[in-house]
């Protein structure tokens, strides 16, 4: 991907968001819904974000995708709101929005203009934040100050011991441990420790990437608050998940 064509989607509105639904363990009722976004290319139709992220980060494109993303993530949740349907939003941010002096300023007029912080949870890669020489600690702070909760996204068996230096309130167990606690020991060893590290400093376990009832099963016994992955929903458009939550109400 070229930057010329990612400014270009910006710009036109070729960028469009889908919604995974985040469940509540062990009800499985819906609580909110993680914003992703994909790029509706004039050429090669859905375009998943694994191949313009990076580029929007190497070219510095990715301060005005994230706040598009922002932007139009709190006005759909304000939309769902409106009509009864209230769901928290999670938008994921990269370190480098989290450095972006304009970030803050950008943020509080965004939800002045599209609805209050208890609408709004902002995610961070953990691995991200644990290789930044200068920790964005700060405006995490600042945002956790503010009413808008953090995420320390993609934990990995690496990553018990970060939760003791970020200032966050939930953490998301990654994938790849998720899928492999059910037949490896040694992941379901690593999710216990992340889990039970997040635990003991009050802060939410999420399960990412639950895919089969087996899975969903261990859950709750490992104390995650929450979960999301394809059992539940695969991430959809906004007017489809307003349908899928109404048909199981």
């Amino acid at each position: 991907m070229k930057r010329f064509e990612l400014e270009r989607a910006i710009r036109e509105n070729e960028l469009v968001l889908h919604y995974q639904p985040m469940v509540e363990v062990p009800s499985r009722r819906l609580t909110g819904v993680e914003a992703l976004v994909r790029w509706r290319h004039p050429e090669r139709g859905l375009v998943s974000p694994l191949e313009f992220i990076p580029e929007a980060e190497a070219t510095g494109l990715i301060r005005r995708l994230t706040f598009w993303v922002l932007r139009e993530a709190l006005l759909q949740a304000n939309v769902w709101r409106r009509d009864g349907s209230a769901l928290t939003v999670a938008v994921n941010l990269s370190v480098d929005n989290l450095h972006d002096p304009h970030f803050r300023r950008y943020t509080e007029l965004t939800l002045k203009v599209a609805g209050g912080p208890e609408q709004l949870i902002m995610e961070v890669s953990s691995r991200a934040l644990a290789r930044d020489p200068d920790p964005p600690i700060p405006i995490l702070e600042l945002m956790r100050a503010k009413g808008i909760r953090v995420t320390l996204d993609d934990a990995s068996d690496e990553d018990a011991h970060v939760l003791e230096r970020f200032p966050v309130d939930i953490v998301k167990v990654s994938r790849g441990l998720v899928s492999r606690m059910g037949r490896d020991h040694r992941a379901l060893d690593y999710v216990r420790a992340v889990v039970s590290a997040a635990r003991g400093r009050g802060i939410e376990a999420t399960a990412v990437g639950v895919e089969d009832e087996a899975t969903w099963a261990m859950l709750a016994e490992i104390g995650f608050s929450s979960a999301q992955g394809f059992l539940i929903a695969e991430p959809m458009p906004a007017q489809q998940l307003s349908e899928w939550r109404a048909a199981r109400v």
